[in-house]
């Protein structure tokens, strides 16, 4: 299936919040599994005063993403016996006429956490593409750049180190697309960690690879950008911020010997 058959074929909708969502059913033989779980309250964690920035854009959830040749369709039962594949998991097109974000329920189908967090960083991707106001970014503006004068490293994804990276080695006409760039992709992260917290709970330990590229953020820094994201895009009614923190640890028994 195309994916504009996909898109007349789903069931489009406009959450509380003001995205636009749908979802592309299964095969009609196949079981359930599902597929619409938890999806009209992963929509409605989006911060309605977020939403806006995201533009003209709709999200898609639907069975399976395929990769054929050069383009992308949509897959409403699995792979046949034998039959070989490539899976997506998401699929992101973006155009001047609007924005559509299709994630594939099936590859998440026993991951719920993975699919959120695929959801929510795509959809800040999406609205760090439309920078906001000299007023309402000029507090997450601030704290960047009181974080770079006081020079403390760390970064949540290798794409902010690297940018963050390029600011010291770029000369004075590179300057302001690297900060562009930088703040581009610290927001991105800031506000898909953000909308997470507010959705589960997220702990620190889980956000950066054992043996990461980049130095991790700070926990306290981490606490600071997602409050500041937080202050610019309240939460809707019914959500709050589950702040990421560090996992509880498990005490010993009392008497127990050690192994």
């Amino acid at each position: 299936m195309t994916i504009d058959e996909a898109l007349r074929s789903g069931n489009v909708r406009t959450g509380d919040n003001g995205l636009v969502y749908g979802v592309v059913p299964a095969a009609p033989n196949l079981e359930s599994s599902g597929d619409d779980r938890g999806v009209e309250r992963l929509v409605a964690a989006v911060p309605r005063t977020l939403v806006p920035r995201l533009g003209r854009a709709a999200c898609y959830f639907v069975p399976w993403l395929l990769k054929q040749k050069r383009s992308v369709v949509v897959g409403l039962e699995p792979a046949a016996e034998g039959e070989a594949r490539k899976e997506l998991c998401h699929h992101l097109d973006v155009k001047p006429i609007g924005n559509l974000l299709l994630i594939s329920l099936k590859f998440y189908e026993h991951d719920s956490y993975g699919l959120a967090m695929e959801f929510f960083d795509k959809i800040a991707y999406l609205a760090a593409l439309n920078p906001p106001g000299a007023e309402a970014g000029g507090d997450f503006d601030g704290l960047l750049r009181r974080e770079l004068e006081k020079g403390k490293p760390g970064e949540l994804t290798s794409e902010a180190w690297e940018w963050r990276a390029a600011l010291g080695e770029a000369g004075v006409k590179r300057t302001e697309e690297a900060w562009r760039n930088y703040r581009r992709a610290a927001e991105t992260d800031a506000l898909g960690l953000y909308m997470a917290a507010l959705y589960t709970d997220v702990f620190y330990e889980d956000m950066f690879d054992p043996n990461p590229e980049f130095p991790p953020l700070a926990p306290d820094l981490v606490y600071e950008r997602v409050r500041a994201v937080e202050r610019l895009y309240p939460a809707n009614r019914g959500f709050s911020l589950q702040m990421v923190r560090q996992r509880p640890r498990r005490h010993r028994p009392a008497g127990s010997a050690k192994s």
